[in-house]
């Protein structure tokens, strides 16, 4: 009977242990106060990053709880509401999930927004192919985008649908949200967080964390 007990106890575990493994995708949350590698985020424009140690709360806060004691500042100013942005290699398989998610901590002095962008495999290359005469746009392959408005003091969790993301490039690629990686494809590439200010001369200032792909 113990014995009994026990494979079916196991069984459990390794069953939920299976479900919690493949329920999302961390993309990344900072918490090796690294952003330099697993993954690696680049930087262009003008937009300032800092690892910083999240503050202790004695609220009941399960949001902020669940961001850790790291997590990534994005600051800068402008003239012409952008600021710039960061981005990083993906190469996942993305079919599997529905949604994207985000923990972001504002503050109440500078607003701003924050432009998801994603980039699918349409030519199956495994790359996205960009014009440096064009802006860096991409040539072939599409570009989903969805906006965030940056809330004030505090994590604010922030689940948006891949329904929700708009193709930013129609005309390029297929224009068709297929992040799989099928016949070829390598599926969801790339990911870009573009800073824009809540003035169009002005300033943003704020923390993002727990980025992730789920269902």
């Amino acid at each position: 009977m113990k014995r009994f007990l026990f494979l079916v106890v196991l069984t459990f575990i390794i069953t939920n242990l299976a479900y919690a493994q493949f329920s999302f995708h961390l993309i990344d949350n900072f918490e090796d106060a690294n952003f330099t590698r697993d993954p690696k985020w680049w930087r262009f424009g003008d937009v300032k990053t800092e690892i910083v140690k999240n503050p202790e709360t004695t609220a009941r806060d399960l949001i902020t709880e669940s961001c850790g004691d790291y997590s990534l500042r994005l600051s800068g100013k402008t003239n012409d509401w952008y600021i710039g942005g960061m981005g990083t290699d993906l190469g996942v398989d993305a079919a599997r999930f529905s949604r994207f998610q985000i923990d972001i901590s504002g503050n109440k002095k500078f607003q701003g927004k924050l432009i998801v962008e994603f980039f699918d495999d349409d030519n199956q290359n495994y790359q996205i192919e960009q014009d440096p005469q064009k802006n860096y746009e991409a040539i072939y392959d599409d570009k989903w985008v969805a906006e965030i408005l940056v809330q004030g003091d505090g994590f604010t969790r922030t689940s948006i649908p891949f329904t929700a993301f708009k193709d930013a490039n129609p005309g390029v690629g297929d224009d068709i949200w297929n992040p799989d990686q099928d016949d070829a494809s390598g599926g969801l590439l790339k990911m870009q967080l573009i800073v824009i200010s809540g003035d169009q001369a002005g300033q943003a200032d704020f923390k993002i964390d727990n980025l992730l792909l789920t269902y």
